[in-house]
């Protein structure tokens, strides 16, 4: 993964839990710190071990860490670093959902070997399912975040009415199934 990533998760810790919960979360990770320059492509281990540490050090499971990281990475850092290609990306949750390959499309130019999930949305009576397929494995977790972030930037409500696992030969795929309403 690169190191804006890293560089979110530090954020995330410093701006909700402070200094000395960070350097708490670093020293044991054994990250180095200088794995958070935001255009590197850093080994995604890296990642994995601060998430393990901010689950040991807050006294929480890593899927509430990921969980939590997801809603920070689209209220705070993509609105910082991509704000107006987010806002293209559409004007309410569910064409945003829609839009979201084409978004990874425009951003994959900025990384080297940038491997993007995958995202598919479907109706279904009168919800939808989103697919969510990646090529790594522990992440859906931060993928409800992340719906969860999307539903408070587009002033929606969304729920979260199943969750399944899909066997896949490498990677994740997760079928969520979503109510998406106006708040």
């Amino acid at each position: 993964m690169y190191g804006l990533i890293n560089n979110s998760l530090k954020d995330m810790i410093l701006q909700q839990f402070g200094e000395e919960k960070w350097r708490q979360v670093l020293a044991v990770s054994g990250v180095p710190e200088d794995s958070f320059l935001s255009m590197r492509r850093y080994d995604d281990s890296i990642t994995y071990d601060l998430a393990g540490a901010a689950s040991e050090v807050l006294g929480a499971p890593v899927a509430a860490c990921l969980e939590m990281f997801g809603e920070h990475w689209v209220l705070e850092t993509a609105n910082k670093s991509y704000g107006m290609l987010l806002d293209s990306a559409g004007q309410d949750m569910l064409g945003f959902l829609q839009n979201l390959n084409a978004l990874h499309d425009r951003i994959t130019s900025t990384f080297l070997d940038y491997v993007p999930p995958e995202f598919q949305v479907e109706q279904k009576g009168e919800h939808h399912l989103v697919h969510y397929r990646s090529k790594r494995q522990g992440l859906t977790p931060f993928v409800v975040g992340l719906l969860k972030g999307l539903a408070v930037r587009f002033n929606s409500r969304m729920t979260i009415l199943s969750q399944t696992e899909v066997e896949v030969e490498q990677g994740a795929h997760t079928i969520f199934e979503v109510e998406i309403s106006p708040a």
